[in-house]
């Protein structure tokens, strides 16, 4: 029998093999034993602690308007929505362009409502979300928050009163921040956010101390004036914000309804009125996607000349505009902020441009870009002689 003896080589490279050996059983040991992911923590605008164990992948919500948050910051928003409430309320020609690209869409499921006492926490469990985001603020949801963490699922609240009483800026940048960390792209939020806040403040910087000028505000512009936002509603404070005072200011609640001769008798001085798809059925006035300049013009002609609007000073005299009310519940209101400061104070402000900045906003930021006619000024020539 022939022994062979290993040489000093052979020794070495089997040493060296066994060391590696180790080394990888070692690495493959840490990666089996730690997490992909740290823990999450943060408090959100109810003031609650929440933890999620990594970014969230398949978030169930109260508003499909966060689609345009997500859009923000994601690069397929679509893929992160388990289940969404009210779809409807997102602007159509936002959502046909959204469908253009990601055709899953239209496979989300609804589960739950808009409001909690519409809300059902099994419908909510049923689409197995990793998360559950309430972006419109009601203690009705406490109860139905307790119900879901019981079984498993976070809640996590944009809007609440950790953030009431803020301007638009801290409230759209806190709610978008939040979102962010619950999908792992705080990143992409704070960059969105330092873009945002500059733009807030070159109008509120301006506005302090001015004289303010009266405005109406007819919210879902239709056959009868006017709806109007009330005490508790942020958009009577963004108004103020941008130099304006709403009319209805004094009205209890989110919002009602003004007599046509409290409206006549306080003529304001800037009429502005809100519209969207929705109210095309009954007349009302049409903005949003895929909505031509001139079928908005005409529709804002049709609610211009109807019922008492036609007899205001601000009508008559060229300065009522309107704009998108979805747009402005949306994340993007900076856009209708700076339409309202436009409109208010235009020697002030003559160097913003909304169109500018949803410009920038498209090329910069949105996954899908906005397109169509969102904000238009009224033209006098077309109210009946």
């Amino acid at each position: 029998m022939v022994t062979v003896q290993p040489t000093i080589a052979t020794k070495r490279a089997a040493g060296l093999l066994a060391a590696l050996f180790l080394l990888a059983f070692g690495a493959l040991s840490l990666l089996s034993t730690s997490p992909a992911h740290a823990e999450i923590r943060f408090t959100d605008a109810a003031g609650r602690e929440v933890r999620l164990a990594k970014p969230a992948e398949r978030i169930a919500t109260n508003e499909s308007l966060l689609v345009l948050s997500l859009a923000l910051i994601e690069p397929d928003p679509i893929s992160r929505i388990a289940g969404w409430a009210a779809p409807q309320r997102i602007d159509r020609g936002f959502y046909n362009d959204l469908k253009q690209r990601f055709p899953a869409i239209d496979a989300i499921p609804v589960a739950g409502g808009v409001v909690a006492s519409k809300t059902s926490p099994e419908a909510i469990l049923a689409i197995r979300p990793d998360v559950y985001v309430v972006s419109i603020w009601d203690h009705g949801w406490m109860e139905i928050a307790a119900t879901l963490e019981s079984a498993g699922v976070p809640v996590v609240f944009l809007d609440g009163p950790q953030n009431l009483g803020d301007g638009p800026a801290d409230t759209t940048i806190f709610s978008l921040e939040l979102l962010g960390k619950v999908i792992g792209r705080e990143a992409e939020a704070q960059t969105f956010g330092e873009f945002l806040r500059p733009l807030y403040q070159r109008i509120t910087e301006r506005t302090k101390g001015i004289a303010r000028k009266s405005v109406l505000v007819d919210a879902h512009a239709g056959a009868i004036c006017c709806s109007t936002p009330g005490r508790e509603n942020r958009m009577t404070d963004y108004l103020r914000l941008a130099g304006g005072e709403s009319i209805g200011a004094d009205m209890p609640g989110y919002d009602g309804r003004l007599s046509a001769e409290f409206v006549l008798e306080k003529d304001p001085d800037v009429y502005i009125a809100t519209g969207g798809p929705h109210l095309a059925a009954q007349g009302g006035l049409v903005l949003g996607g895929d909505v031509g300049a001139e079928a908005a013009s005409q529709s804002f002609a049709g609610v211009a000349s109807n019922d008492v609007r036609a007899n205001l000073t601000a009508v008559r005299e060229g300065r009522a505009h309107a704009l998108s009310h979805q747009l402005s519940i949306s994340v993007l209101n900076i856009l209708v902020f700076e339409c309202y400061a436009k409109w208010i104070h235009p020697e002030l402000f003559r160097d913003i441009d909304p169109t500018a900045t949803l410009a920038e906003i498209n090329r910069r930021f949105l996954t899908v870009p906005l397109k169509g006619t969102f904000w238009l000024d009224f033209d006098a020539s077309r109210l009946p002689q």
